[in-house]
């Protein structure tokens, strides 16, 4: 069996990944009745924004830390996004999902799924230590200060990018990441 080179795989790998996106960003919708294919695919994005996203070391409490995705509010994606992050790794750490209430403000989290009924999002927001990427819904959320926010565009899911929010938190974003989003901002 030939060898392939370093970068030969991981141009395959990334080949795969812009696919999977690919598909996410155009799988239709059912009508407002499924709510929880909606979420399926969101959760799918979730677990993706973490291989096309560099984090600073400085987000991690150590080495052996894990990848946390963080729901504050209410939990729309159920035990789906559980099912979808199981096994997976961010680079080389374990991801798990922590659930919040809406009055904590998470510290340790590296990806925050908000949820659209969080009273004062812009506050929340704003009392946020940098290295997390905040994700939640509707241009209103990026307006707030939200980094990546979810729409639902011709029956699909898709997502809106606000870049300077992400790269004030010392986010880099990648070029294929920005490349697949609706819509990317300064």
């Amino acid at each position: 069996m030939p060898r392939v080179a370093p970068k030969q795989r991981l141009a395959s790998r990334a080949l795969v990944y812009i696919e999977l996106f690919a598909g996410l960003l155009f799988a239709p919708l059912c009508s407002g009745a499924d709510v929880s294919l909606e979420y399926s695919v969101k959760a799918a994005f979730l677990l993706n924004f973490t291989k096309f996203i560099e984090w600073p070391a400085t987000a991690f409490a150590n080495q052996q830390a894990p990848f946390e995705i963080c729901i504050l509010g209410k939990d729309p994606f159920g035990g789906v996004i559980d099912q979808i992050v199981l096994g997976e790794m961010a680079g080389n750490r374990a991801l798990i999902v922590r659930r919040l209430g809406e009055a904590s403000v998470p510290q340790t989290c590296e990806l925050l799924y908000v949820g659209p009924e969080l009273k004062d999002t812009a506050q929340t927001l704003s009392e946020l230590p940098p290295g997390i990427l905040t994700v939640g819904e509707g241009n209103r959320f990026l307006r707030a200060g939200g980094m990546i926010a979810f729409v639902i565009d011709d029956r699909r899911v898709r997502f809106d990018i606000s870049q300077g929010a992400a790269e004030k938190a010392g986010l880099k974003l990648s070029a294929k990441l920005l490349t697949v989003a609706r819509l990317v901002s300064r």
